[in-house]
């Protein structure tokens, strides 16, 4: 398959997810019992001709996608509307260590593991939330204590150590707090293991919290503006567009700094705002050394904005194919960037950075 049609269906499966056959997926939930997990958090991550993908199966637009997996001979493969039969590999599942992190670690990769020790956010309140955000509380009004992370990824580790690490989730109490949270977390893995961490959160108010989270061992830190324009925020993000414009800019700076040209990136959503102010404001982040990354809205079913329609392949090609120039231009590539931004397979710049094109 050419660079360009690959980058075509993984735009569509990005954007629409896949429609799962029914024995498949029976099959599929009985060696991965998170197979039908609901949000963004857990969608099935997999890999097509050599390409990351990470895509919805268990959503309501999922099921009429123009995308449908299914099985033959042992193997699994994508259906495309084309009539196109695609192999796809679905990520192994983690061996069992019996601790908490059975249930909060996924592979997105071959060499990526994703934890989210915090399903608790201060912005997740009345009036506050985000749009787009899926994340339903656990019940528990905290995350999941420190130590029993640590004990569980060593056990991980003790297992396989093929993997890097990228932590994220809800912002617990206040962005500081979540920063002093997961730099005691960083600290303790850097006990047992030098892989690369990959941070993702909001910026804190005390600038300072980055330098920590770098001395205390991250490789590269991630903070999702996610919408450009201020006052669109306010609308989207009413919550969390307390922390300014230009407060985000600071700690992009303060980032850049700290964790070096290409080790910090930020998330934009596509579908939720004009184009061209994406690809406006990814022109500003790659100035400064920030990588963007150009997620696809997808109508999750438990965001508020479940009735709105999903982000179109068209769209999502038009920006990433700009990013992606961009970043050749300034000689940031995502694959510089350890964890989540390296993995590549929520967005389309590292297709486009690696393919010869024509913007």
């Amino acid at each position: 398959m050419d660079c360009k049609r690959l980058t075509q269906i993984k735009a569509g499966l990005l954007c629409y997810g896949v429609n799962v056959d029914k024995k498949v997926g029976e099959e599929l939930l009985r060696s991965r019992p998170y197979f039908y997990d609901k949000g963004f958090v857990h969608a099935v991550n997999a890999n097509i001709a050599g390409s990351n993908v990470c895509v919805s199966v268990a959503e309501c637009f999922s099921g009429v996608s123009p995308y449908h997996l299914y099985g033959k001979d042992e193997e699994f493969y994508i259906r495309t509307e084309e009539d196109e039969r695609i192999p796809i590999k679905l990520f192994d599942d983690l061996p069992k260590t019996g601790t908490v992190i059975d249930n909060l670690a996924r592979p997105h990769s071959d060499y990526v593991i994703s934890i989210w020790p915090s399903l608790v956010c201060c912005f997740d309140r009345p009036g506050a939330k985000c749009k787009f955000c899926s994340i339903k509380p656990t019940g528990s009004q905290t995350v999941v204590p420190s130590k029993e992370v640590i004990e569980g990824l060593h056990a991980l580790f003790a297992i396989t150590d093929r993997y890097s690490i990228n932590i994220g989730g809800g912002t617990y109490g206040s962005p500081d707090r979540m920063a002093d949270y997961l730099t005691e977390i960083i600290a303790g893995i850097r006990t047992f293991t030098q892989t690369p961490i990959s941070v993702e959160l909001a910026p804190p108010a005390d600038l300072y919290r980055i330098e920590a989270l770098r001395s205390a061992g991250a490789s590269s830190l991630i903070m999702n503006l996610e919408i450009a324009d201020p006052e669109l925020r306010k609308k989207i993000c009413p919550g969390k567009s307390s922390i300014s414009y230009d407060h985000y800019y600071k700690s992009y700076r303060v980032a850049v700094n700290t964790f070096g040209r290409g080790n910090v990136s930020c998330v934009l959503i596509a579908g939720l705002q004009p184009n061209e102010n994406i690809v406006s404001e990814c022109e500003k982040l790659t100035d400064i050394g920030v990588i963007p990354t150009v997620i696809p809205f997808k109508a999750m079913d438990d965001c508020e904005y479940h009735d709105r329609n999903n982000c179109s392949p068209e769209d999502l090609l038009w920006i990433s194919a700009r990013v992606g120039s961009m970043l050749r231009q300034k000689e940031l590539s995502p694959k510089m960037q350890e964890g989540c931004t390296k993995c590549g397979g929520c967005s389309l710049e590292t297709n486009y950075y690696e393919m010869l094109f024509t913007a």
